[in-house]
């Protein structure tokens, strides 16, 4: 993100059905560098109150509807959410259990990290707000050295996860519906804001490293102890951040090899600072290394980073 296999296999044939992983088509992929927004919205039935409650609605995406709740941010530093979602960002997504499983009663939010559209909107992912620190609304990723964004990678990977988590049970909120020139973010500030509004248990953010070439593997970011900021969710967090390395492990994927530790502790992101339930941010591969730009790029490849992140996620459900 920088610029600014027997036990699986075993585990992955009992709990999802083999018609869920998906790798061929346009639908398995969902990672076009822009996604259409001219489908008809697809709302779930709901009760009116709900209904009246519930957005921004997206356009359809893979069966997804509004979410269940508006979203909310704070652009002025205040201490609750008091700003609606802006119509310039992506629509937040959730998505239904598509049976029972492992993962049954859990609402689990997905951030695919940044926007393809955010290079075309510079002035405004670099207007300041304030989340424990003052950052900037978002930024652009990286890419590998061929061009492909980090934007695309990440979208592609949750779109692939949440199908995997779906399969087993979970409700999944997105922050994003889409990978789109058009748009722009969401800030920082509100992809922490957002599972809490979304009675979320946890979040993973989705990222790739834009690390040394020499180096490759993935890491793992959890929120320090920062009072009045993440004293409420950063042990649930740590826990999360080291189930997430297991479940990285038993793809066979290695810790990055140009840092000290695999789980860092930083109390400088503000996706974490935000939130306010336990919230990870997996840089899962570093796109600046041929070997990982190569898994990146392919889709069998990005299957393998979301079976992993699927394994780290119900390996937390189960312990936490």
């Amino acid at each position: 993100m920088r610029m600014t296999t027997a036990g699986i296999a075993l585990l992955l044939a009992a709990a999802v059905p083999a018609v869920v992983v998906l790798g061929t088509g346009a639908a398995s992929t969902a990672a076009p560098a822009s996604v259409s927004t001219t489908a008809a919205p697809v709302v779930a039935a709901a009760a009116p109150s709900v209904l009246r409650a519930a957005g921004p609605v997206p356009s359809s995406w893979e069966g997804g509807h509004a979410v269940a709740v508006a979203p909310r941010w704070w652009p002025q530093g205040k201490a609750h959410p008091s700003a609606a979602w802006p119509a310039l960002w992506p629509k937040p997504v959730a998505f239904s259990p598509m049976r029972k499983g492992p993962l049954s009663g859990l609402v689990i939010a997905l951030d695919p990290g940044h926007d393809i559209g955010n290079r075309s909107h510079v002035s405004l992912i670099n207007k300041k707000y304030w989340v424990g620190l003052t950052k900037t609304c978002n930024t652009t990723g990286t890419a590998t050295n061929a061009g492909y964004p980090e934007a695309t990678y990440n979208f592609d990977v949750v779109a692939r996860l949440r199908r995997l988590l779906v399969a087993n049970g979970a409700t999944v909120v997105v922050t994003r519906d889409r990978n789109s020139a058009s748009t722009y973010g969401p800030c920082v500030g509100a992809r922490g804001a957002f599972p809490s509004q979304e009675k979320a248990a946890f979040m993973v953010q989705i990222h790739a490293d834009g690390g040394p070439a020499s180096g490759r593997g993935f890491h793992v970011i959890a929120p320090a102890l920062y009072q009045g900021y993440t004293d409420d969710m950063y042990i649930g967090s740590r826990a999360l951040g080291n189930a997430m390395v297991v479940g990285m492990r038993t793809q066979g994927f290695r810790p990055a090899t140009y840092l000290s530790k695999v789980v860092q502790i930083r109390k400088d992101q503000g996706g974490l600072n935000t939130s306010d339930v336990p919230t990870v941010t997996v840089e899962t591969l570093n796109m600046r290394n041929a070997a990982d730009a190569r898994l990146a790029m392919s889709s069998a490849g990005r299957q393998k980073v979301a079976a992993a992140l699927y394994a780290g996620i119900l390996r937390y459900a189960r312990t936490r």
